[in-house]
C-alpha cells in the first residue's frame, strides 16, 4: 500500500462511521424505550394500588436507565452495523470498494472500532454509574412499597454491621419483628480471634437479636478452637435497618471489586458463590458483546443484503435474540455448576466471535 492510498482510506473510515451513527442511535433509543416500557408495565399494578406519585415513577425510570443502557448498547451495535452494511451493499458501494482493492476486513474495521468504543462506554457505565443508580432505585422502590407484604426470602443474605458479619438463610417479617432461620453470626474480637455463633432460629426487633439454641465457637487468631459453648438463648444488641434483611446487595448494585469482596466473604461463611461468580464475570463479558455483535452483524448482513432493506433490521433482531438467549442459557449452566463461572460468562462471546471471524475469512 502506497502513501497516496492512505487519505482515501481515512475518508472511507469517516464515511462508514457516519453512515453507522444514525442507525446506531435509533437502535439504542428504540431498545431503551422498549425496556423502559417493560419496567413500567411490570410495576404498573404497584403504582396504582399504592398511589405512587408521577414524580416518584419518573425517578424510578431515571435511576434504572443506566442499567438499561448497558443492555441497549450491544443491541445498538448490532442494529447499526447490520443496517449500514445492508444499505452499502444494496447501493453497490461495497462492490465498488472491493473492486478498488479494499478488503471486507478493511470495510468493516470502522464498525468494529465503534464496537470497541461502545464496549468501553458500556464497561464504564456498568462499573461507575450503574451501582449507585441501582442502589437509589432499590431504596426508592422499598420506600414506595413499604406497605407491601414481605414474602419469605431464601437468598442467603449477608449483613455487615460494625465488627459483625451475619448470614441469614430465611427471613420473614412479622409486624415490627423479623423471624430468622439458619443464622450465622461472626464477630471479630479485638485480639484478632473470632466468635462464630450458629443458631437454627432467631428473631430481630428494635436492634435486639435473640438467637435460640445457639452454639458458639471461639477461635484463636491462629484458627484453633479455644472453646465451644451451647445455650438456650443468646441476646445481641446490634442495630440493623429492617430492609437489610430483604435487600442484600445485588450484583447490579456493586462494582466488580465490591462483588469480588462479597464473594470472598460468602466463601468464608461457607455459602454457595457460583451465582455471584457468574455475575462477576458477566460485568466484563456483557460490555465486550458490543464488539462481538459489531463483528457478526456486518458479516451476516453482507450475506443477506440483496434480499431487501428490511432484512437488515430483521437480521439484527434475530442476531441479538439468539445471542442474549445463548447468554442466558450459559448463565443458567454456570449458576447450577454445569460450567465454571468464567467459561459460562464468556462462552457466548467466544462462540459468536469465532463464528463471525470464520464467516468473514470465507467471504474474503
Amino acid at each position: 500500500m502506497s502513501l497516496r492510498t492512505l487519505p482515501p482510506f481515512t475518508r472511507l473510515d469517516r464515511y462508514i462511521a457516519r453512515e453507522m451513527l444514525i442507525p446506531l442511535g435509533i437502535g439504542i433509543f428504540a431498545i431503551l424505550l422498549m425496556l423502559i416500557g417493560n419496567l413500567l408495565f411490570t410495576y404498573a399494578p404497584w403504582f396504582f394500588n399504592y398511589g405512587v406519585p408521577l414524580t416518584a415513577v419518573l425517578q424510578m425510570v431515571l435511576y434504572y436507565t443506566p442499567y438499561l443502557l448497558v443492555l441497549s448498547l450491544p443491541v445498538g451495535a448490532a442494529v447499526g452495523a447490520a443496517l449500514t452494511v445492508n444499505r452499502l451493499t444494496r447501493d453497490s458501494e461495497i462492490t465498488v470498494m472491493r473492486m478498488a482493492g479494499v478488503s471486507l476486513r478493511r470495510i468493516f474495521a470502522p464498525m468494529l472500532l465503534i464496537g470497541v468504543l461502545l464496549s468501553g462506554a458500556n464497561f464504564a457505565l456498568n462499573e461507575y454509574l450503574v451501582p449507585p443508580s441501582m442502589q437509589q432505585f432499590n431504596k426508592l422502590r422499598n420506600r414506595m412499597f413499604l406497605l407491601a407484604p414481605v414474602p419469605n426470602l431464601t437468598s442467603n443474605a449477608v449483613i455487615k454491621a460494625q465488627n459483625y458479619m451475619i448470614g441469614i438463610g430465611v427471613a420473614q417479617q412479622q409486624g415490627n419483628a423479623v423471624l430468622l432461620e439458619d443464622v450465622l453470626v461472626m464477630e471479630r474480637r479485638e485480639q484478632g480471634g473470632w466468635l462464630v455463633v450458629k443458631a437454627p432460629r432467631g428473631k430481630y426487633r428494635n436492634g435486639i437479636w435473640e438467637l435460640y439454641e445457639p452454639t458458639a465457637h471461639y477461635y484463636q487468631p491462629d484458627g484453633t478452637v479455644a472453646d465451644v459453648q451451647q445455650a438456650t438463648r443468646l441476646v445481641i444488641n446490634l442495630q440493623v435497618a429492617l430492609q437489610d434483611f430483604f435487600s442484600a446487595p445485588t450484583p447490579e448494585e456493586q462494582t466488580m471489586a465490591q462483588l469480588g469482596e462479597q464473594i470472598r466473604r460468602n466463601r468464608q461463611m461457607g455459602l454457595d458463590t457460583r451465582t455471584l461468580e457468574v455475575s462477576y464475570h458477566l460485568k466484563a463479558a456483557v460490555p465486550v458483546a458490543c464488539v462481538v455483535l459489531a463483528l457478526c452483524a456486518p458479516v451476516l448482513s453482507f450475506l443477506l443484503a440483496r434480499a431487501g432493506g428490511f432484512v437488515g433490521v430483521l437480521l439484527a433482531i434475530v442476531l441479538v435474540f439468539v445471542f442474549w438467549n445463548t447468554l442466558l442459557l450459559f448463565q443458567i449452566l454456570g449458576n447450577h455448576g454445569v460450567l465454571p463461572p468464567l467459561l459460562a460468562a464468556w462462552s457466548p462471546n467466544l462462540l459468536f466471535g469465532v463464528g463471525g471471524l470464520v464467516i468473514l475469512r470465507r467471504l474474503e
